[in-house]
């Protein structure tokens, strides 16, 4: 496959304890590391797509840790910056029901919301075929959103693809700060992806799945607009043609990342010349995402295509 997609984003590391254990109790924890466009990344390595990811990165061993991982799932680093300072961290207690999962952060003030303009990679930026940030970067830090925004129309201006996944977290921003740079990065992007109630409570926009994704791809100007549905599956309305997929059948031991693993598969469908597929990718690794542990998805395109093909999953020797 022809041509690199770059990416720039925050890195996380997510603390859980084991098991059902609750967060004010005593006992060992589980550590996946994680951010939006770095799960994508990892995921879009996994099928073979050449990807570099762009942050700034604390120094020291929890920054070190975020690259092995990384470079281990074959995502290229280079272009990634390291600064005195921390690295973002969110907690998870997983609940059953009748218990909700419960999520505490503690990202403020991290390595990343204090990038310069001239830490990033600005050729090999205009030399990407894709260019991929999502609606969580802006909101971190005046500079993240400067200089979100300023690489996303940058690429554009280049005729790289821009793609964006808005994704808004109420936990950062208001909706009248977020919806206009949201807006001004939709309009930058070429692929916009968004759920219904990101549509909804950023936008106003409302109806049925379809009038949803008519409404705002005529506002975002945008070739194409993929509406998640949760449960429901997602929409795509692509260069003027409507696609629709079902979910795939799936085991939820961690639904943490699903979302970035399905805009990796759509992207992967995108950049491999299968566009009509991409919804069928997206929602297969979203369906895997779920029967792992962590917040990046490591599978094959192999794997991808028999959950698509919904074929045997039994024990395969």
């Amino acid at each position: 496959m022809a041509g690199d997609v770059l990416a720039f984003g925050e890195a996380l590391l997510r603390l859980q304890p084991q098991g059902d254990a609750r967060l004010d109790e005593n006992g060992p924890l589980d550590a996946y590391p994680g951010g939006a466009e770095l799960n994508t990344c990892y995921a879009l390595a996994g099928m073979g797509v050449p990807v570099s990811w762009f942050s700034v990165l604390p120094e020291g061993p929890l920054g070190r840790r975020i690259l092995r991982h990384l470079r281990g799932g074959g995502v290229d680093c280079a272009h990634v910056r390291t600064a005195p300072g921390r690295l973002g961290t969110y907690w998870v207690e997983y609940g059953r029901d009748p218990r909700s999962i419960d999520v505490v952060y503690d990202r403020r003030d991290s390595t990343v919301c204090r990038v310069r303009r001239e830490d990033a990679p600005w050729e090999a930026l205009r030399a990407a075929r894709l260019f991929f940030v999502s609606g969580i970067t802006p909101a971190l830090s005046p500079e993240t959103r400067t200089l979100a925004i300023e690489m996303a129309e940058t690429a554009n201006a280049a005729e790289v693809t821009v793609a964006t996944d808005l994704n808004y977290r109420a936990r950062l921003w208001p909706v009248e700060e977020a919806a206009p740079v949201l807006e001004r990065l939709a309009r930058a992007a070429e692929i916009v992806i968004a759920t219904a109630d990101d549509l909804r409570t950023v936008f106003g926009i409302s109806g049925s799945a379809d009038s949803m994704a008519a409404a705002a791809r005529d506002r975002f100007g945008c070739r194409t607009l993929v509406l998640t549905l949760g449960g429901e599956g997602a929409v795509a309305l692509d260069d003027g043609a409507r696609r629709a997929c079902a979910v795939f059948p799936s085991h939820s031991r961690d639904r943490i990342g699903a979302g970035d693993a399905f805009t990796a598969g759509f992207l992967y469908g995108w950049l491999s010349g299968r566009r009509e597929q991409g919804l069928d990718y997206g929602l297969a690794m979203a369906a895997l995402k779920h029967s792992v542990a962590g917040d990046t998805l490591a599978t094959t395109r192999d794997e991808v295509e028999r959950v698509m093909a919904r074929g045997d999953r039994g024990i395969r020797r």
